[in-house]
């Protein structure tokens, strides 16, 4: 388990460095001014795709769990008139 919990550590760390990487090099294509449009646009989708795909990633291992008795019955929230 604490094996798990490291690995998971140094993931996170890695997605963090990759995360500045990729925001720093979509700031200077968005900043240069000789560079051609299409290629910024190609480079800020890029980096948009790489911060979303961690994102999710982090959502799906970082959820906490919820405890049984915590959770909520089904209500009803708007009732029509009949």
């Amino acid at each position: 388990m604490k094996e798990r919990s490291q690995n998971l550590a140094g993931q996170k760390e890695r997605e963090d460095a990759l995360l500045n990487f990729v925001s720093r090099q979509a700031q200077e294509a968005i900043l240069d001014p000789n560079l051609p449009e299409s290629y910024k646009d190609e480079i800020v989708g890029a980096a948009v795709g790489t911060i979303l795909r961690i994102a999710e990633r982090r959502n799906t291992y970082e959820v906490t769990p919820r405890k049984r008795w915590g959770l909520k019955r089904d209500h009803t929230i708007y009732e029509a008139e009949k």
